[in-house]
């Protein structure tokens, strides 16, 4: 699985990963988690390259936001895409 990456902005700078499967595509909302550049990696946070940039993901903050309000620009590699679930799934866990 590729998590896409989202922006809220009207940049083409990624602020959002989506972490919510793609099923569920007639949902409003979509499950995404903020990215920060130089915000330190923890344990239920961690890092994805990006067009040559790093991003922290914010595994912690997860929320949903309206899907009309982002513009899809890409997808996360399947490893970081599967270390981010990863990671998501444990906060759950706790």
């Amino acid at each position: 699985m590729r998590l896409p990456l989202f922006s809220s902005r009207a940049t083409s700078t990624p602020n959002l990963v989506g972490i919510q499967h793609p099923a569920l595509d007639m949902l409003p909302t979509v499950l995404v988690c903020p990215l920060k550049d130089a915000e330190p990696v923890t344990n239920v946070r961690t890092s994805l390259e990006w067009e040559g940039r790093e991003y922290t993901v914010l595994c912690d903050l997860a929320r949903p936001i309206n899907r009309r309000s982002l513009r899809r620009l890409g997808e996360v590699d399947a490893e970081t895409s599967e270390r981010i679930m990863e990671i998501f799934l444990n906060l759950l866990a706790l």
